[in-house]
């Protein structure tokens, strides 16, 4: 065993280790004699210390590479200690970042995993001094202790910055930026301590990712910006102004003003993907030069997409529904679908069903029903009998396949109303049906594609012995 190991060198393994964890790389010591020369000079170097005792094996693998001088490229702690007085661990942690620099390392991580309410004071005046620095991650750390006042050397070698649920003050993070005019990469997630935080005159960042607090805003100017991500709490506190280049923006919780969209789009003629999540107020948006568009949220979005691109390559929609269904929800539905450009996936989530008042969906015939090539469906508990629900549902579209997750109750109803509506469409009463579209015919398959036979009309049930399935349905549509 030990010779068929040895047939790499030392520079090999070494390759090999970095994609594994610290861990997983320590067990592959035990290979020969160059796996454990290997191990004991890599370059990456990930702990996770959760009781005290193991910051002696920390401290002592550390020590190591201190008195050896063996290069680090990268050393990542994660401190989830639950012993009482962990601010112990602090002066070691302090130690392990020195002989980290000492020995070359350009990426360090720091993650405090229980967010305690004693968090570390990281050293970000002497990091930064370090000339190798390429990328610097810290989630749950305190910077407070730091002066604004005396600045920071500057760190030109500094290409990604990622800070989450850090404490510190605006005039921090002002200089903290200034003195890393070159990062390309920037990550803001919870920080407390922040009421305007704006990211200006960063001559080469490409890449920008905000998630606040309440009452917190965001200024944003940045002619290289290219891809943006912003959370903002159901908020409005965002300006983005000067952002010509940008290539892909995705809002998650957001309050949209009038105008917003319209303005942030037309002004980044190079935005080509777009991505909303849970946000309220939208009203328009134009697709000139999208070419992914997705819209996740509980809510149907009162928009109409202004211009269908040519180049519109993804589309799609997920749309999480409530626990009251009513007519209302589903003309809502109907009218997106028929509104806008097709959506290349459309994911529809139901908690639960509701009996649906058919008449009241008769009143809302003006507006076309969508056809689309598919439709996912998914479905968490069953009650019964559905039959006004999927009328509601096939009403609001006509999907060519439909993708179903529910249990097997609820299968067997769909099944049994898509036979139903099969037979209306052939029978002689078929012009009291209220439908603009008819139904031809129907195919059942499995998740294994394979097909499922129907017996007078029923689904043959043994196929489908679990509490919980996935199908799919091949619909063929016809219009009157």
């Amino acid at each position: 065993m030990a010779a068929t190991a040895d047939i790499f060198s030392e520079c090999v393994i070494h390759k090999i280790l970095c994609y594994l964890s610290y861990g997983q790389a320590s067990r592959m010591r035990i290979l020969s004699k160059t796996w454990l020369q290997a191990w004991s000079t890599l370059p990456n170097l990930e702990f996770l210390v959760e009781y005290f005792e193991e910051t002696k094996i920390v401290d002592a693998i550390m020590e190591t590479y201190r008195e050896n001088k063996i290069p680090i490229d990268k050393f990542g702690f994660s401190n989830c200690s639950k012993f009482n007085r962990r601010h112990q661990v602090f002066p070691l942690i302090d130690k392990w970042l020195d002989t980290a620099l000492q020995n070359g390392a350009r990426d360090l991580v720091y993650v405090d995993l229980l967010y305690s309410v004693r968090l570390y004071p990281f050293p970000i005046s002497k990091v930064l001094a370090a000339n190798s620095l390429r990328e610097l991650v810290l989630k749950g750390c305190n910077l407070m202790h730091v002066s604004s006042s005396s600045g920071f050397a500057n760190c030109h070698s500094l290409r990604k910055l990622s800070l989450s649920y850090i404490i510190l003050s605006k005039n921090l993070l002002q200089t903290l930026l200034n003195s890393c005019p070159f990062i390309v990469s920037f990550n803001l997630d919870h920080c407390s301590g922040l009421v305007k935080i704006e990211l200006m005159n960063l001559q080469k960042i490409k890449s920008v990712s905000v998630s606040i607090n309440r009452n917190q805003h965001v200024k944003i100017q940045a002619p290289t910006l290219e891809h943006l991500f912003y959370n903002g709490y159901l908020s409005g506190n965002l300006v983005v102004v000067g952002c010509q280049n940008l290539k892909s923006l995705e809002l998650s919780y957001v309050k949209i003003c009038i105008g917003f969209l319209h303005n942030l789009i037309s002004r980044s003629q190079s935005l080509e993907v777009l991505k909303i999540q849970y946000c309220v107020g939208i009203r328009q948006i134009e697709t000139s030069n999208l070419v992914s568009l997705e819209y996740i949220g509980y809510q149907i979005p009162e928009f109409k997409i202004a211009k269908a691109s040519s180049q519109l390559k993804h589309s799609k929609i997920v749309l999480h529904g409530n626990n009251n269904l009513d007519a209302a929800w589903f003309s809502k539905l109907r009218k997106l679908l028929s509104n806008s450009a097709p959506w290349s996936q459309v994911l529809l989530c139901f908690p639960e069903y509701n009996d649906i008042k058919i008449k009241d969906l008769q009143q809302h015939h003006g507006v076309a029903s969508s056809q689309m090539d598919v439709l996912n469906v998914n479905i968490t508990r069953s009650y019964g009998e559905c039959p006004t629900f999927v009328d509601a549902l096939l009403w609001s579209c006509n999907p060519r396949r439909l993708n179903l997750s529910s249990t097997v109750e609820m299968i067997t109803c769909f099944v049994s109303r898509l036979m139903y509506m099969k037979n209306l469409s052939h029978s002689s009463s078929e012009r009291s049906n209220p439908w603009h579209s008819q139904l031809k015919e129907i195919k059942v398959f499995d998740g294994k594609n394979q097909e499922l036979q129907l017996v007078s009309g029923e689904l043959v049930i043994s196929t489908l012995s679990e509490d919980r399935k996935e199908v799919y349905f091949l619909l063929d549509w016809q219009c009157n």
